[in-house]
């Protein structure tokens, strides 16, 4: 049986070595079987089961850090997180076998041709990755900025999502050249070249960009970042307030001192994602160790951007905060509190309406939500804060553009996701913004990859996994960036992929009568 889903299996096994941490060997042909899957079968349900099948090894290969995640984050015996992680797999982009079973029913129904129906697949592939549900985006467009092409540059343009789409195009022509090279060679070839010329052309605009944004600054920040490198058993507890909130915050203090002793000259200091491992509102400023690090901002006269937990005093919920203490200690803003809430470590789906099962999870956090995005705006600085996965949207990015933000900052806790898959994955994920809407990125984490990327896509020192480190960024970057044409689009684009989708129907029917090969 599964003789007949070898198409589908080795699509899943060329996608998931091809996704970052992998080289991005098969990017441009990963695709290409499950595309050409879809015209040897006549059953939207076997179609289907071949994109589920994708679906799944592709999951298990390339996000297999689930289970870790399940039970460091959520706190869930190994069995469970194994069954996480099976679920996960079987679940969690379903819009490959609903983009294939659609394929094949327009394909029947509307007697596509051989090229139309590959290209209409691609469509609706491009259209339902955007509007599926996910626990969170990624697409093939990503590996551009991971493999250094210069075409990831045109992301001011079109987006890493217009990549993405260039990308599925791309696969399109190469399974149509399969198709035609023994009937149609001059064909065959033509589809390779057009292919072909595709990829230098974007990567052509993309040097073309990145020259264009060289040397464009107005002014430089020089941010101080501390990656503490806490475990995860210890942030467990100092988060319960049963042990190691000293330890951890003199930690972050002796680091900070250090780094400050070595760059004196920075203008700001940086703490990841809950580094301080209690409440650091206003409210909470007696507390030891709160008074602690005020006095340690106001005898360094240098403002603070850290990661803490954040109090609603009359609603009695708790936030996943980012601080911005100014040097003489105080809280000039609101702390921006985390608006998108990572499920099953920050929140339990559909624990608002069904309490009872955080019963059956006790371990299990419950953040409230903030109310982003927002510019967190003080003196000169004009901050973007991103907590996280928060990176990762597009939308709330361009959200930050919008509120007037001119240096984007994500701070990170990626101790949860085990080594080297998932912190590369996040990293080049996130950095995937600064390029869209050519803001620098400065990305503070507790256990790395520290790092920052500049508007003009320059990647800056790296820190080491899983180490004690802090080091000086300095980041040039634009007073009043201007609006990037993609910061207008990427609204549009679900509208664009449809706008295609619908030509290919109208015009896409066989000449010779004939939808099936």
């Amino acid at each position: 049986m599964l003789h007949a889903y070898r198409l589908p299996i080795l699509a899943g096994l060329l996608i998931g070595t091809s996704y970052i941490p992998f080289p991005p060997w098969a990017l441009f042909f990963c695709l290409a079987p499950l595309f050409l899957f879809s015209l040897d079968v006549d059953s939207p349900k076997k179609a289907f089961v071949g994109g589920w099948l994708t679906q799944f090894l592709l999951n298990a290969i390339g996000f297999h850090w689930i289970a870790y995640t399940a039970v460091e984050f959520g706190h869930f015996p190994w069995w469970a997180g194994a069954l996480v992680l099976i679920g996960f797999c079987a679940a969690a982009h379903l819009y490959f076998p609903a983009a294939a079973a659609a394929a094949v029913y327009l394909r029947r129904r509307l007697a596509l041709g051989q090229t139309a129906a590959l290209f209409s697949f691609a469509a609706l592939f491009s259209l339902f990755e955007m509007l599926f549900p996910v626990l969170f985006p990624w697409h093939l467009g990503y590996p551009w900025l991971w493999a250094g092409l210069p075409g990831a540059q045109v992301a001011d343009i079109i987006g890493f999502q217009g990549l993405n789409v260039i990308t599925v195009a791309v696969n399109a022509a190469l399974a149509a050249a399969w198709l035609e090279r023994r009937t149609n060679r001059a064909r065959a070839r033509a589809w390779v070249a057009g292919a072909t010329a595709a990829f230098v052309l974007v990567n052509a605009v993309g040097a073309f960009r990145k020259a264009e944004w060289d040397g464009t600054s107005d002014a430089e920040a020089k941010f101080l970042v501390v990656q503490g490198n806490i475990g995860n058993f210890e942030k467990l507890m100092a988060e319960k307030g049963q042990a190691f909130q000293q330890d951890i915050v003199d930690r972050y203090l002796a680091h900070s001192r250090a780094g400050m002793m070595k760059h004196p000259d920075s203008d700001m200091i940086v703490w990841p994602e809950t580094a301080f491992p209690d409440y650091l509102d206003d409210a909470y400023g007696a507390n030891p160790h709160a008074r602690a690090v005020r006095e340690f901002v106001s005898s360094v006269k240098k403002p603070l951007l850290a990661g803490g937990y954040s109090r609603d005093v009359q609603g009695k919920l708790t936030y996943n905060g980012l601080f911005l203490l100014a040097p003489d200690g105080s809280l000039p803003v609101p702390p921006y509190r985390k608006t998108l809430l990572l499920a099953f470590g920050e929140y339990f789906p559909g624990a608002d309406w069904f309490p009872f099962v955080m019963k059956f999870f006790p371990g299990l956090s419950a953040f409230g939500r903030g109310d982003g995005p927002i510019s967190m705006d003080w003196g000169n600085w004009k901050l973007g804060p991103q907590i996280c996965y928060e990176g990762l949207y597009p939308w709330f990015s361009r959200g930050l553009a919008k509120a007037g933000a001119e240096i984007f900052v994500n701070v990170t806790n990626d101790s949860w996701f085990g080594s080297y898959f998932e912190p590369n994955q996040h990293l080049y994920m996130t950095f995937a913004r600064a390029l869209e809407f050519r803001r620098p990125l400065v990305r503070a984490t507790n256990t790395g990859i520290t790092t920052a990327i500049l508007a003009n896509g320059e990647i800056l020192e790296k820190s080491p996994l899983d180490k004690e480190w802090s080091g000086q960024f300095r980041v040039p970057y634009r007073r009043n960036p201007p609006q990037t044409f993609y910061e207008r689009l990427e609204p549009a684009w679900p509208f664009l992929v449809a706008a295609a989708l619908l030509l290919l129907c109208a015009f896409g029917r066989a000449r010779d009568g004939a939808a099936d090969r």
